[in-house]
Formats: structure tokens, sequence, C-alpha cells
């Protein structure tokens, strides 16, 4: 189990790692391209309230591959623990950490507006700022205007890249410890890792996170399942046989 979860939270690591090894900083949104669109498509399933809709289509998934209904039914139990404890300790490290995303850095040095100042102000301001600055920019996609105007928190750690992180440690969590036989598993595992694989790439390429905010949030999803299935997996419930 451990080995397992560790080679795929180093696949999830590979992406800042390459961002590092070849000096990539994000630049700006003069360069954006068609596949820069679909990255914001995809982001958005990391987004509320699409999250909402990404983790019900997940786990009635796996509700549909686990056919013993009350494995199921406690697989998904676990699945919504896991979310809402990694997402809270997300919201928590950000308002330790009170880091800027790139996007406010740069819209500050373009700007009469302070990272400092932006900050200061309640959401609803902020999110008009975000708008005022691109509103003589008709070249930058105006549905990446309208979600940064939503995601004007704090960068540090990434809360789309936990969340990926977790539905993929779930995956291969639950792949080794029931559905090592059950090929719908398998095919969930593959899909959630493309996925999980993109949502990181996605947070870099549309200005929202650096590399150390991916990392940090792979690496808090990695520590809290190697703790999860440690303590699950001799639970009677997930002992059953797995058709």
């Amino acid at each position: 189990m451990l080995k397992r979860l560790s080679l795929y939270t180093l696949l999830l690591c590979l992406v800042p790692f390459f961002a590092w090894l070849t000096n990539w900083h994000w630049q700006g949104d003069e360069h954006n391209t068609v596949f820069d669109t679909f990255l914001y498509f995809l982001t958005e399933t990391g987004s509320i309230p699409y999250a909402i809709i990404t983790c019900a289509l997940f786990a009635l998934a796996y509700f549909f591959c686990i056919k013993d209904k009350k494995q199921a039914l406690a697989v998904i139990s676990v699945m919504a623990l896991s979310v809402a404890v990694t997402q809270g300790v997300k919201s928590a490290l950000k308002t330790v950490f009170a880091e800027p995303r790139p996007f406010i850095v740069q819209l500050a040095e373009k700007s009469s507006v302070s990272p400092e100042y932006f900050y200061d102000q309640p959401r609803n301001v902020r999110a008009q700022i975000v708008l005022d600055y691109y509103a003589d920019k008709p070249q930058i996609n105006p549905h990446l205007v309208h979600h940064r105007s939503k995601e004007t928190g704090y960068s540090f750690p990434s809360g789309h890249s936990i969340f990926a992180a977790t539905w993929l440690m779930l995956a291969v969590g639950f792949g080794q410890l029931l559905g090592r036989k059950n090929k719908g598993m398998k095919w969930l595992t593959a899909g959630i890792t493309i996925w999980a694989v993109l949502m990181l790439i996605s947070r870099l390429r549309l200005g929202m996170h650096y590399p150390i905010d991916l990392l940090a949030s792979v690496l808090l999803a990695w520590v809290f399942h190697c703790g999860l299935f440690d303590w699950i997996k001799n639970k009677p419930i997930f002992n059953r046989t797995l058709q």
C-alpha cells in the first residue's frame, strides 16, 4: 500500500519538479493556446460548485464498481471524510502562510494595487479589482478572467491540487485494498491519474499557483492517506472479498 501510494505521489510531484528543472515561470497570458482553454475547463472541475459534481460522479462510479453496497457506502463515507479533512487543512494553511497568487503579483506590478492592499479587502472587492484590471484586456479569455475573480484567496498550498491528489490517493488506496481484480476500479484509477496530473498542470499554466504550492499539496495528501489507509485496512467492512 505505502509503495503504491508513494509511486503515484511521485508521479504528481513530477509536475512541479519539471517546472523547476526547466526553470519554467508563469509570465502572463500573452501566449495562451487552445490547450490552456482546455485546462481552464478541466480546472473548473475542482472549483466550487463544480467540484461537488466531480465528487458526486466519482462516488457514483465507485458505488457501481463495488458489488457489495454496504462496502460501497463505507468507501464513499471515507472518501467524503478525506475530501473534507484535506480541504480543511488546506484552508487553515492558506491563512497561516498568506502567500499571494502569481496573477495577483502580476496585477500588483502593473497597477497601483499592492498585494497587501488587495488581500486587506473583502472578497467581493477583490473580485471587482480583478475584473477592473482585465476590463481593458479583451485578449484574455473571459472565462479565465471570471475564474480569477472568484479565486482571490491565497496561493499556498493549492486547494485544487490537494483535491486532485486526494482523489488519486483514494483511487490508488481502495484499488489496492479492494479492487486488485476489479477492472472498473482499475479504469477509474487510470482516469483519475490523468485528470489529477492535468489539474496540477492547469494551476501552473493559468497563473494560479507556484510549483511549491503544488508540491506541498501533494505531499500533504500523501501523508494523510498513508495514515488513513493504515487505519482502515483492518476494519471488517474493508476485509470482505470484492467480486
